[in-house]
């Protein structure tokens, strides 16, 4: 087999801070194996991107694979950098180093950063997995992700839990996962249902009281909050859940359904599973892609399936 050349792309500030012994276990295991690698570092917001556009251009090594080593949201940046570029087929490889390290458990593989590298380490050829594709109508925005897009209570959480002083601290005692569980109640008492409209091979359903209305790659959300356990990202499919608010009772238990992985029977709660789906919202609403903010508007988003490669043998 040829050697891999690894481009090291590392966010110090994922996970509060976690990601930084994790980088130095990687750099180790790849020093001592004597394998070549070239550390890029992250620096600021948005830089993940701008240095995978680079090495997708620039590069001129021979069988490189992009480590990435941080979160979910690094992950995400790291794919959209690299898309449109010269060489977009690059094979993406992920250690797993944020707060909540959805697309791990997500495509089967180890949430132990460490054993993760195994199976990168071990990988001999990429796998295709899918990801999501979106385009914003109303900023004309298009790309990709890796996990789920959330309007609505999930996104007010990820907005409440990224900017709490706790997050810090539960992610350096590795329980930063319990940041979104803490600001679930707080939400739950702030929250108000709104309307949504989605389409779907050219007929609209529209749903007035949607609570939850996110659009998924995979099972899970929030740290490991199991959304929808049947989302595949092999199946060439995306899953939309949308669960309603009519009383905390129905809620709770339409969530419980879902938290368990049982087959949906509320009222409460309708599916999607589709390749291509339009949602619209027409009030002011909380948004996240892969963990990070979207912000609050309305939002009109046409959402497609892609795919991309990934170096990883989940076999081991």
């Amino acid at each position: 087999m040829a050697v891999v050349f690894y481009y090291l792309i590392y966010n110090p500030a994922a996970g509060g801070g976690a990601a930084i012994p994790i980088f130095k276990q990687v750099k180790t295991v790849l020093d001592r194996r004597q394998l070549p690698y070239a550390i890029k570092t992250s620096r600021y917001p948005g830089h993940t991107n701008v240095i995978t556009k680079q090495i997708g251009n620039f590069n001129t090594r021979d069988h490189p694979v992009l480590l990435v080593i941080g979160g979910d949201g690094t992950l995400n940046q790291a794919i959209n950098g690299l898309s449109g570029t010269r060489q977009h087929d690059i094979p993406v490889a992920y250690v797993p180093a944020g707060s909540g390290n959805d697309f791990a458990r997500g495509i089967g593989m180890s949430e132990d950063p460490m054993h993760a590298l195994d199976q990168i380490l071990q990988a001999s050829e990429p796998i295709t997995i899918d990801i999501g594709r979106y385009h914003e109508r109303t900023r004309n925005e298009t790309g990709y992700f890796v996990n789920n897009i959330g309007i609505g209570f999930d996104a007010a959480v990820v907005n409440a839990a990224n900017h709490s002083d706790s997050k810090q601290l539960l992610n350096k005692l590795h329980i930063g996962k319990l940041t979104y569980l803490f600001h679930v109640v707080g939400m739950l008492l702030t929250r108000h249902p709104f309307p949504v409209a989605v389409y779907e091979n050219g007929v609209r359903h529209f749903f007035h009281r949607a609570y939850i209305c996110t659009t998924t790659n995979i099972p899970y959300f929030g740290g490991g909050i199991r959304l929808y356990k049947p989302a595949d990202p092999t199946d060439g499919k995306l899953d939309l859940v949308i669960v309603e608010w009519f009383n905390i009772v129905s809620w709770a238990l339409a969530m419980l359904q879902l938290l368990r992985g049982k087959t949906p029977t509320s009222r409460a709660t309708h599916i999607f599973h589709t390749n291509k789906l339009i949602v619209e919202t027409s009030s002011l609403e909380f948004g996240q892609m892969d963990g990070e903010e979207m912000g609050t508007r309305p939002f009109e988003i046409e959402f497609s399936i892609a795919s991309q490669q990934f170096w990883i043998d989940r076999s081991i």
